[in-house]
C-alpha cells in the first residue's frame, strides 16, 4: 500500500510538472543557448586568458574497461527490487551517454582496424620456406601490423559485446518505467465517498498549512539576514527596467498587429501567431524573470528557487492554453478568426479553454506544494480529483451551452464544432468512468490530457495556418517578396514555388510530429523512445548486411547531387564549347557527348552506392540473376525498359510531341520506362511500347520546333493567265495571318495535266498544328479568288447512266 501511495504522489506530481516542461522547454533551451553562446564569446575575448589543455584520452582497453565497471553497476542497480522513476531516468540518460560513446569507440577502432588490413594486404604473405627469406625490416612491420590488428580486433568485438549489453540495458530500464507507469496509472485509492479518505484530506491540509507557514518564515528570516539596501534597491531597479522593456515591446507588438499590406490570410495567421506568443510569454516570463532576479541578488534561497520556477511553469500551462483560446477563436476580433464560428460559439470555446487551463495550472501549482511540504497522500489524490471533477463539469457545461445556444438559434454549429462536442463526450466518459470506480490517478491523467490534446491542437492549428500561407502568399514566386527573393537567389518563380512548397511542408510536418510527442510523453517514457530511436537512427541501423544512418543518406543525397550537377555541366561544356571546336562531325560530337554522360552518371552511381556501404559486387550478383531471368522470358519488358530509359535520356520524342509511328498519329501525353501514351485526333489513348520508338522509323513533327509546311495543290484551265494564278495563289497565303512571312510563300507550276495546269502553293506555318485550319481558309480563299478573277478549275466530263429504260433516239428528218 505504501508503494502505491507513493507512486500516487510521484504520478500527481509529474502530470503537472511534466506538462509545464514540456510547454516552456523550447524557451528555456533558446535563452540557455544564447546565454552559453555569450558566455563563450567572451570567455574566448578574454585577454591573455590561456586556453584549456585538452585531456589526453585514455587508452582503448582502459576506457572499455571503465564502461564495462559503469555498465555492470547500471545491471546491478536495474536488478534491485524497487525502482523510482527518478532513479530509471537518470540511469536512462548514463545509458544513453554510454552507447553513444560506445558507437564512437567502434566506429574509430574500426576505421583503424581496416587500416592495418589493408596495409597488411598491401606486404603481402611471407615467403615460404623454400622460398628467399624478405627483408628483416618488412618481416618486423608485419609483426607489429599483425599485433595491432589482433588487439584492434578484440577491442572491436569487446566494444560490440559492451553495445550489446547497453542495448539490452535500455530496453530493459524502457520496461521498468513502462511498468512502472502503467502500475501509477491504474493504481486504485480510497473512493471519494469514503468519510475516512476526507478526514485525511482534512488533517492533511492543517499539517500542509502549518508547513507551508514554517517555509514563509524561513524565506523571511532567509532575506532578512541576506537584504541589504542595495539588494534590494538593485533588484527593483532591475524588475523595473524589464517591466519598461516588456511595455516597449508589447507596443512594438501591437503596432505590428495593425500592420497593413499583407494578404488577407496571411494576415489573420499573422496576427493569431503575434497573439498566442503574446499571451503565453508574458506572465511565465514575468514570473521566471521574478525569480531570477531575486535569486541573483540573494533574496531568495534554492529551496524556494525551486519551487519558483514549478509555479512559472504551472503559469505557463496556464498562459497556454488562454492564449491558444484568444488566437484561435478571436472572440473580440471576429475579422482575424480562423474558424467561421459564431461569436457567441467562440466566447464560449475561449472561456472553457482558459479556464480548463487554468484548472491544469492550479493543479500543478497544488502538487508541487505537495511534494516540497511532503503532504499526505490524501491531499494529492484529492487534487487529482479536484482536476477530473473540474475539466468533467467544464466539457459537460461546453456542450450543453454550445447545443441549447445553436437550438435557439435555429443555426447550424460551426464547423468542426460538432466533431469538438464528440471528442468532449469521449473523454467525459473515460474521466467519469475511472473517477466513480476509484482509479483517481487514471482520470486525472485523461484530464490533463484532455487539456494538453486542445491546447496543443489549437496551437498546432495556428501554426500551421501561418506556415500555410506564409509560403502560398507572401513568400511565392508572384507575390512582391517572392519576387525579390527570387531575384536575390536567382531563382526562377517555379522554383522558388517549389522550394517555398517543400520547406512548409518540412516544417508542418515536423510541428505536427512534436505536438505527438508532447501528447504521447505524459511522464517522458514514450517521447525519450521515440527521440532515442531517432538518435539511434543518427548513427546507423541495419538492412540486410548494410548500415544505414542518417549522416550517410545526407552524404550519399549530397554526393548524388554534386555529381549529377558536374556530370551535366562537363556535358554541356563537351557540346558547347569543345567538341564545337573539334574536327569531328555533328553525329559522333553527340554520340561522344551522350556516352559520356552515360558514363559519368554510373560513376556517380558508383559513388552513391560506395558511400551508403552496399558491395558492387552484390550489385553484380544481382545483374547475373536479372540475366538468368532474362534468358527465360523477359527480353521484351527488358527491352522496352532499356528504350524507355534511351527516350527519357536523349529525348527523342518528348511529351506534346505530335508523331506518327506504326500507322498510329497523334500526341504524346505520357513517356514511362515501360511504354508511351500517345493521344490521337480521335481522343483515343494509344499504348505503344517503348521499342518501337527506337527500332522503328517515327516521324515527329514538332521535335526541334512547331514549323511546318502546308501544301495546297490546285488545277486550273489551259486558258488560265498563269501569272495571274501564281499572284492569287501567292496573295491568299500571304494574307493568312498563321502563314510565316520568311520563307515567303513559293507558286510552282508543276505539269501539264490531261485536263489543265497542276499548280502547287507552299507555305510555312509557325504551328504545324494549325495545318488544317489554314489548309481549309486557304482553299476558300483560293476558290473566292478564282470565281472573282473568272479562272476555271476544270474536272473531267463523265456521263451518269440513270438505271431505267434505255433511250430511243428520234429519226433525223
Amino acid at each position: 500500500m505504501r508503494q502505491t501511495t507513493t507512486g500516487l504522489r510521484r504520478g500527481g506530481a509529474r502530470w503537472g510538472v511534466g506538462w509545464g516542461a514540456a510547454a516552456l522547454a523550447g524557451l528555456v533551451l533558446t535563452a540557455w543557448l544564447g546565454l552559453a553562446l555569450v558566455a563563450a564569446t567572451a570567455g574566448a575575448a578574454q585577454p591573455g586568458a590561456k586556453p584549456a589543455a585538452a585531456p589526453q584520452p585514455p587508452p582503448v582497453a582502459a576506457r572499455l574497461d571503465a564502461t564495462k565497471a559503469s555498465l555492470d553497476e547500471i545491471e546491478k542497480a536495474l536488478a534491485a527490487d524497487a525502482h523510482f522513476d527518478d532513479s530509471l531516468a537518470e540511469l536512462r540518460r548514463r545509458l544513453t551517454v554510454m552507447r553513444a560513446e560506445l558507437r564512437d569507440t567502434i566506429g574509430a577502432l574500426e576505421g583503424e582496424l581496416n587500416q592495418a588490413t589493408a596495409q597488411l594486404k598491401q606486404l603481402g604473405d611471407p615467403p615460404e620456406e623454400d622460398q628467399p627469406k624478405e627483408d628483416p625490416g618488412v618481416a618486423a612491420e608485419r609483426a607489429k601490423l599483425t599485433k595491432q590488428q589482433s588487439e584492434v580486433e578484440a577491442a572491436v568485438k569487446q566494444g560490440r559485446l559492451l553495445l550489446v549489453k547497453a542495448d539490452e540495458a535500455s530496453e530493459r530500464v524502457t520496461d521498468l518505467r513502462r511498468g512502472l507507469f502503467t502500475r501509477e496509472l491504474f493504481a486504485r485509492s480510497a473512493g471519494l465517498f469514503n468519510p475516512t479518505f476526507w478526514a485525511d484530506v482534512s488533517e492533511g491540509l492543517r499539517s500542509e498549512a502549518g508547513r507551508l507557514v514554517q517555509l514563509g518564515r524561513a524565506w523571511w528570516l532567509y532575506a532578512g539576514a541576506a537584504a541589504t539596501r542595495g539588494s534590494v534597491a538593485g533588484a527593483a531597479l532591475t524588475l523595473l527596467g524589464f517591466g519598461l522593456g516588456a511595455v516597449l515591446l508589447f507596443r512594438w507588438l501591437h503596432h505590428r498587429l495593425i500592420d497593413g499590406g499583407l494578404a488577407a490570410r496571411f494576415d489573420r495567421a499573422y496576427q493569431a501567431v503575434m497573439v498566442l506568443l503574446a499571451h503565453a510569454l508574458t506572465m511565465p516570463a514575468a514570473v521566471i524573470v521574478t525569480v531570477l532576479v531575486l535569486e541573483n541578488y540573494g533574496l531568495m534561497p534554492a529551496w524556494i528557487r525551486s519551487l519558483g520556477v514549478g509555479i512559472g511553469l504551472a503559469v505557463a500551462t496556464a498562459s497556454t492554453g488562454r492564449a491558444v483560446a484568444r488566437a484561435l477563436f478571436a472572440p473580440d476580433q471576429p475579422s482575424r478568426r480562423l474558424f467561421a464560428w459564431s461569436d457567441a460559439e467562440a466566447t464560449r470555446a475561449t472561456f472553457h479553454l482558459t479556464w480548463a487551463a487554468r484548472a491544469l495550472g492550479l493543479v500543478i501549482v497544488l502538487n508541487l506544494i505537495h511534494k516540497t511540504t511532503t503532504a499526505p497522500i490524501a491531499l494529492t489524490v484529492a487534487t487529482s480529483a479536484m482536476l477530473a471533477v473540474t475539466i468533467v463539469g467544464l466539457a459537460v457545461n461546453f456542450m450543453w451551452r454550445t447545443a441549447r445556444g445553436a437550438a435557439a438559434e435555429d443555426a447550424p454549429p460551426g464547423p468542426g464544432l460538432r466533431g469538438a462536442r464528440v471528442l468532449l463526450a469521449l473523454f467525459v466518459v473515460a474521466i467519469a468512468v475511472p473517477l466513480a470506480a476509484g482509479y483517481i490517478a487514471l482520470a486525472a491523467f485523461m484530464a490533463s490530457r484532455l487539456v494538453i490534446v486542445l491546447s496543443l491542437a489549437g496551437m498546432l492549428v495556428v501554426l500551421d495556418a501561418f506556415v500555410d500561407a506564409l509560403f502560398t502568399q507572401v513568400l511565392s514566386g508572384g507575390s512582391e517578396r517572392g519576387r525579390a527573393i527570387s531575384g536575390l537567389l536567382g531563382l526562377s518563380s517555379r522554383g522558388l514555388d517549389l522550394i517555398a512548397t517543400l520547406l512548409s511542408a518540412i516544417i508542418r510536418v515536423s510541428l505536427l510530429v512534436l505536438a505527438i510527442l508532447a501528447v504521447l510523453g505524459p511522464w517522458g517514457v514514450f517521447a525519450d523512445d521515440v527521440l532515442t530511436r531517432l538518435a539511434e537512427a543518427a548513427f546507423g541501423w541495419q538492412v540486410g548486411g548494410v548500415t544505414i544512418s542518417i549522416q550517410t543518406v545526407l552524404g550519399a543525397i549530397a554526393i548524388l547531387l554534386i555529381g549529377v550537377l558536374g556530370v551535366r555541366g562537363a556535358q554541356r561544356w563537351l557540346e558547347t564549347s569543345f567538341l564545337p571546336r573539334t574536327a569531328l562531325d555533328p553525329g559522333l560530337q553527340h554520340s561522344i557527348s551522350t556516352l559520356f554522360g552515360y558514363a559519368g552518371l554510373i560513376g556517380v552511381l558508383a559513388a552513391v552506392l560506395g558511400s551508403i556501404g552496399i558491395d558492387l559486387q552484390k550489385i553484380a550478383l544481382i545483374a547475373g540473376a536479372l540475366s538468368v531471368g532474362i534468358g527465360f522470358g523477359l527480353q521484351s519488358i527488358v527491352s522496352n525498359f532499356v528504350s524507355g530509359l534511351i527516350l527519357l535520356a536523349e529525348r527523342p520524342i518528348r511529351v506534346g510531341d505530335w508523331v506518327v509511328v506504326k500507322n498510329e498519329e497523334g500526341f504524346v501525353r505520357k513517356i514511362s520506362v515501360r511504354a508511351t501514351e500517345i493521344e490521337t485526333f480521335d481522343r483515343a489513348s494509344v499504348i505503344i511500347p517503348n521499342s518501337e520508338f527506337i527500332t522503328s522509323s517515327v516521324k515527329n513533327w514538332t521535335h526541334g520546333n512547331t514549323l511546318g509546311r502546308v501544301i495546297l495543290k490546285v488545277r486550273v484551265a489551259y486558258d488560265s493567265d498563269v501569272e495571274r494564278v501564281r499572284e492569287i495563289l501567292a496573295g491568299c497565303a500571304r494574307a493568312h495571318p498563321l502563314v510565316l512571312r520568311a520563307p515567303p510563300p513559293g507558286v510552282f507550276l508543276l505539269g501539264f495535266g490531261d485536263i489543265g495546269l497542276d499548280f502547287e502553293l507552299r507555305c510555312i506555318l509557325s504551328n504545324v498544328e494549325n495545318g488544317l485550319s489554314v489548309k481549309n481558309d486557304l482553299h476558300v480563299a483560293v476558290l473566292q479568288k478564282f470565281r472573282e478573277a473568272g479562272i476555271k478549275i476544270p474536272y473531267p466530263i463523265h456521263d451518269e447512266r440513270v438505271p431505267g429504260p434505255p433511250m430511243i433516239e428520234e429519226p433525223t428528218p
